[in-house]
C-alpha cells in the first residue's frame, strides 16, 4: 500500500439536534477526493471520537468505509482507547469493516511504562487483519506519554503490522530527523498539527501529512510541488496560506474554526461541536470572516 501524500482528518458533523449529519460526512469524503488526497482519517481527536457513543462510532466506520472504497481512498480509523481491551475491540471492528489502517495513540498514563505501552500496541497488532496496518500516533499533548524515536522504531521492527508514524510532538521537524536516522526504509512518517510545519516536515523526510486543514487542496498542491522538485514554489504557496493555517490552529477553538470554514465553503451544512468542546463566539466569526477575505 502506497500511502504517501495528504490524508484528510475528518471532523464529525452534527446537525442542530446534535445527531450525526451523514450527508455532510459523505460530502467531506468527496471533497477529499476532489482535492487530491490519498486517504481519509476518521475518528481522530479532531473528529470528537471521545464524544461519540460506540453505536455512533460503528455507524460512521461502516458508512465512511463504503464511501472511501467507492472513491479509492485509503481509510484510517482512530482506535485509541484507555485500555488494552477497548483498543483491541475498536481495532478489530475497524479492520473487519475494511479500514486499511488504524491509528493508535498511547492511553493516558501517569507513569508511562514502555513495557506496558508495548503490550498495548501488540494487542492492536494481534487484533487486526493482515491487510490492516498500524499508524502510531505520537500525541503527548493529549496522552501525556512521550515516545522516543528509539521506542517507536522498536515497535515497527517488532510488530509486523506497523507501517507509519503520525508525528505530533513539536518540534516535529527535529524529531523526524532523529527517526529518519534509525528507521527502516519502509516506515513512513506523517505530520499533523493542522499543517503548521508541513513544509519543514517534508524537508526533513516526511511522507506527507494527516491533518484536517479546511483548504486541504492547498496542502496537496504543496506536496505535489515539493515532490516535483519545485521547492521554492512549494515554499511560496505554503507561506501564502500560513496566516490561515496559523489561525485555524487557535488553541481551544481550532475545531470550531475548521468546521465553520467547511460550512462557509458549502462542503458541510453545519459547524456544531459537541459540548463541552468550545465554540466560536460572534467576535471570533467576524475575525475569521476578515481573514478569509484573502482566501475566498
Amino acid at each position: 500500500m502506497n500511502n504517501n501524500g495528504v490524508h484528510f482528518m475528518m471532523p464529525t458533523i452534527f446537525d442542530d439536534s446534535g445527531k450525526i449529519d451523514l450527508d455532510s460526512m459523505i460530502n467531506i469524503t468527496k471533497f477529499a477526493k476532489e482535492s487530491g488526497c490519498v486517504g481519509l482519517v476518521l475518528l481522530g481527536v479532531m473528529g470528537e471520537a471521545h464524544r461519540l457513543s460506540e453505536d455512533e462510532r460503528n455507524f460512521l466506520i461502516k458508512e465512511i468505509s463504503k464511501s472511501a472504497k467507492d472513491l479509492s481512498l485509503i481509510l484510517t480509523v482512530g482506535v485509541s482507547a484507555e485500555s488494552g481491551y477497548l483498543v483491541s475491540r475498536y481495532s478489530e471492528t475497524a479492520s473487519n469493516a475494511g479500514a486499511e489502517q488504524v491509528m493508535v495513540a498511547p492511553p493516558i498514563m501517569k507513569k508511562p511504562n514502555e513495557k506496558v505501552l508495548f503490550r498495548y500496541y501488540e494487542e492492536v497488532n494481534n487484533s487486526i487483519n493482515d491487510n490492516t496496518k498500524i499508524v502510531i500516533q505520537d500525541l503527548p499533548d493529549q496522552s501525556g506519554v512521550h515516545m522516543s524515536p528509539e521506542f517507536m522504531v522498536h515497535l515497527d521492527k517488532s510488530l509486523e503490522k506497523v507501517n507509519s508514524i503520525k508525528l505530533e510532538d513539536p518540534p516535529t521537524p527535529s524529531k523526524i530527523s532523529k527517526i529518519v536516522k534509525i528507521k527502516s526504509n519502509d516506515l513512513k512518517i506523517f505530520g499533523g498539527l493542522g499543517g503548521l510545519f508541513f513544509l519543514e516536515e517534508l524537508l526533513r523526510g516526511a511522507s506527507g501529512t494527516m491533518t484536517g486543514f479546511a483548504f486541504t487542496e492547498i496542502l496537496v498542491q504543496i506536496y505535489d510541488l515539493y515532490n516535483s522538485k519545485k521547492t521554492d514554489d512549494a515554499k511560496k504557496l505554503f507561506y501564502e496560506w500560513l496566516p490561515l493555517i496559523r489561525y485555524e490552529n487557535t488553541v481551544g477553538i481550532s475545531l470550531s474554526i475548521r468546521k465553520e470554514i467547511l460550512k462557509r465553503r458549502n462542503i458541510t451544512k453545519y459547524s456544531n461541536v459537541r459540548y463541552p468542546s468550545p465554540s466560536m463566539d460572534e467576535d471570533d466569526k467576524k475575525e475569521l470572516e476578515f481573514i478569509l477575505k484573502d482566501y475566498l
